[in-house]
């Protein structure tokens, strides 16, 4: 995700602030988003026969799944939420697997509980694999862990600004704007780290990542009628402060 942030030449861009689309609600500006690490695992165990030879292999997909049912997944608390989301392994009904992927996340608003987090859903792979018994001569069964530090969070104060201007811009068409906290990661996060304060402000998505996710037309227009009179504004009385 947010890989067109990522990879963008900020040699590019002169702005100090700004604002990204990527919310539901059009009368809000996100001003707090997490941190989040993405965790890859792969759990490597040894091919066999599952009928002839079962004794002879070691099953990465049994091992990955006690190493999962171990983890607290969903929301930990009000600042912290972890997911294992992709799962890959196996070639056939009568060979045991010797290799599953696993794949996973963790966010947080506190960098504290994001490392212990992540920590934690290591240790429970690397420890299902230590426990499972005597390390062979080719060293299986055995996990490879990778931890990619995906994109560190937001903190806008509330008298920002870029919060005052957009919601000066609200109240000019009648509107309320107020400041939320989310559990999501946006564009905004990215250009947050790199110097360029940013808003996110709704665009009125429903049911986002599912396969019901979508949009009015009527929200979009608000989106776009919220935009100009930023620009509006701006152009009045740029900020210069920042």
């Amino acid at each position: 995700g947010l890989m067109g942030a990522k990879h963008l030449d900020m040699s590019l861009i002169t702005a100090k602030y700004g604002y990204a689309l990527d919310a539901t609600d059009t009368e809000g500006i996100i001003t707090h988003a997490p941190s989040a690490n993405k965790i890859e695992f792969k759990v490597h165990g040894r091919d066999a026969h599952a009928g002839a030879a079962p004794e002879k292999g070691i099953n990465a997909i049994h091992l990955a799944s006690k190493a999962i049912a171990g983890l607290e997944l969903g929301r930990i608390d009000k600042e912290t939420t972890c997911n294992i989301g992709i799962i890959n392994g196996g070639i056939a009904t009568n060979i045991i697997p010797n290799l599953v992927t696993v794949k996973g996340e963790v966010r947080s608003h506190n960098d504290d509980k994001l490392k212990k987090v992540t920590s934690d859903i290591i240790a429970s792979f690397e420890n299902t694999v230590k426990n499972y018994g005597q390390i062979s001569s080719d060293g299986l069964p055995r996990v490879d862990v990778a931890v990619d530090d995906d994109f560190s969070r937001t903190d806008i104060p509330e008298n920002h600004p870029i919060v005052v201007l957009a919601q000066k811009a609200a109240a000019n068409l009648g509107r309320n704007m107020v400041t939320k906290i989310t559990g999501g990661g946006a564009d905004a996060n990215i250009f947050y780290a790199k110097g360029i304060i940013t808003g996110v402000i709704g665009t009125g998505m429903r049911d986002m990542h599912t396969v019901r996710e979508s949009v009015s037309v009527d929200d979009m227009v608000k989106t776009g009628e919220l935009l100009l009179e930023i620009i509006k504004l701006h152009t009045q009385n740029p900020i210069t402060s920042l």
